[in-house]
């Protein structure tokens, strides 16, 4: 440690500059590091010395100024940072998603509390104690997401949590346990007088009863007795159900059924299901026969119109991929023919696509049948990639071709302009006459489209397009005449040599190209 002799200044240096020249970087004046410029003290601590030039280095408590008689600013605390910092996303998040979280519960405390809905069957506590729990959860998540105004998230929470507590008091249908609600009448079951038997209960168990819980089935043919309706509603008592299968065997039931969309579910507890089909036109047997299809029939009771049920859930499961699409694996053509009988209309679809693009090589007439009874179908909405298929597979175009005519027959008139292609041209390669005036309609409204196709009947179609060129103008005069010069004979030629000379002169030219084309094929 030195002192500068002038300003005395302290620093301190190394000791290879002792006895040489150095300059003060306080007050700039040189002296030399000798032993008059070298401090040597003791050390000591704040407090001990009273020097004022040591309150620079804030030791010691700076001495206060004395009191002035004007006014001093006053400032106010410094705000907490957080008051002035962006909501963080983990807590926008955590409050969104507690709101959601009630509002779908009040969704769900309302919509599935009624007959066969998500909650039936489920006792009012049990509702209040999905609601309480619902409620407080959210309560936490809204504390928790507003860190600046916690006691309005409190209210609102507060109100939604109220609300979800009081709709299972509001909304008690269904609220009875399974099998209080499968008997809402029983005590009318011990009959009096013989004459007035309860409908549809004869010879069935009364802890048959109780286990089934047929009371939704026989409301609903009350109904259909009181509406007067011819139709009937069947009741099936499925054992061993699985949840993931609910959409394909309630629309399988439905399209082979033809049974209205009432038709509804109703869980049994321990893997049972009742579904209650409705509005179904079929006799007991013939939906007992439908049934099979998706298990095994093991009891029946026509009288009171139920059909007990084991569900084969094997066949629910998908083959694996790779052998569905792999061409050379041995079971491709097992595996796609087993998916042809499938109840699932999305994987029937998919293996006809996956045929339709395979070489026949086995089960060919197999598939070829099961083909054909897929475009008997009325529900089946890619009749199209069914065709497709069949070009490849069937050894017996005619009868392939006669099944699409039939399916074009069955085809509402209002609807046939959106006939696939594929399915007309089965039947044109088929060399079957009667498509002629469906394929006459589709090329009248669209003759780019179907020109070429039409062409392909031959001389089948010449007397419906020498009627056309009479009727037609434009665009499609243009094509019949086009048609005309494929297909068209005597008559034809005869017909266009005489309207040469009315024709304009792109008609004419379209005109003598028809002329010269038929006179080369009559080899004239």
């Amino acid at each position: 440690m030195i002192r500068c002799p002038t300003c005395g200044q302290r620093f301190k240096v190394g000791e290879d500059l002792r006895g040489r020249m150095v300059e003060c970087g306080g007050c700039e004046s040189r002296f030399r590091i000798n032993d008059q410029s070298i401090v040597r003290a003791r050390k000591f601590y704040p407090g001990e010395h009273r020097d004022a030039r040591l309150t620079r280095y804030q030791r010691a408590p700076m001495v206060m100024s004395s009191q002035v008689p004007i006014q001093t600013v006053l400032y106010n605390e410094v705000p907490d940072p957080a008051e002035f910092e962006p909501t963080p996303p983990l807590r926008l998040i955590a409050g969104t998603f507690a709101v959601v979280m009630m509002l779908m519960m009040a969704l769900l405390l309302v919509t599935g509390a009624s007959r066969g809905g998500a909650l039936d069957g489920m006792a009012t506590p049990n509702r209040l104690l999905m609601a309480g729990f619902t409620g407080l959860l959210g309560l936490a998540l809204l504390w928790y997401a507003n860190r600046k105004a916690r006691r309005k998230a409190m209210i609102l929470g507060g109100s939604l949590a109220a609300a979800l507590l009081a709709l299972p008091l509001v909304f008690t249908e269904g609220s009875q346990s399974l099998p209080e609600q499968a008997r809402p009448e029983r005590e009318p079951l011990e009959r009096v007088e013989p004459k007035a038997p309860e409908p549809g209960l004869a010879g069935l168990d009364p802890k048959l009863f109780d286990e089934i819980g047929i009371g939704p089935l026989e409301a609903e043919l009350a109904r259909l007795r009181s509406e007067g309706s011819t139709r009937t509603a069947v009741g099936l008592w499925l054992h061993d159900f699985r949840d993931s299968s609910r959409i394909v065997v309630r629309d399988y039931l439905l399209r082979n059924l033809d049974a209205g969309d009432e038709s509804h579910y109703y869980p049994r507890g321990g893997g049972d299901m009742l579904m209650v089909v409705t509005g179904t036109d079929r006799s007991f047997n013939e939906v007992v026969s439908i049934v099979s299809a998706f298990g095994k029939v093991t009891n029946t009771w026509p009288e009171a119109q139920i059909i007990e049920v084991r569900m084969d859930n094997s066949m629910f499961d998908e083959p694996p991929m790779e052998q569905l699409i792999n061409k050379n694996d041995p079971q491709f053509y097992d595996l796609n023919k087993r998916e042809l009988q499938s109840i699932d209309l999305n994987r029937v679809a998919e293996a006809v696509r996956r045929l339709s693009k395979a070489s026949p090589v086995v089960f060919r007439a197999d598939i070829t049948r099961m083909l054909i009874q897929l475009l008997d179908k009325d529900w089946i909405d890619f009749k199209g990639d069914v065709c497709r298929a069949l070009s490849v597979w069937a050894e017996d175009r005619t009868a392939a071709g006669a099944a699409a005519l039939k399916a074009i027959e069955a085809i509402p008139a209002e609807r046939r302009a959106g006939v696939p292609v594929e399915m007309i041209e089965l039947v044109v390669d088929a060399r079957i006459e009667a498509v002629v005036p469906y394929l006459d309609a589709l090329w009248a409204v669209d003759p780019v489209k179907w020109e070429l196709l039409y062409s392909r009947i031959g001389s089948a179609a010449e007397p419906v397009l020498i009627r056309r060129f009479s009727e037609s103008s434009g665009m499609l005069k243009q094509s019949t005449v086009r048609l005309l010069g494929r297909v068209g004979g005597e008559d034809s030629l005869t017909l266009l040599e005489s309207a040469t000379g009315l024709a304009d002169s792109e008609l004419r030219a379209l005109i003598e190209q028809a002329v010269a084309s038929i006179r080369q094929r009559l080899g004239r």
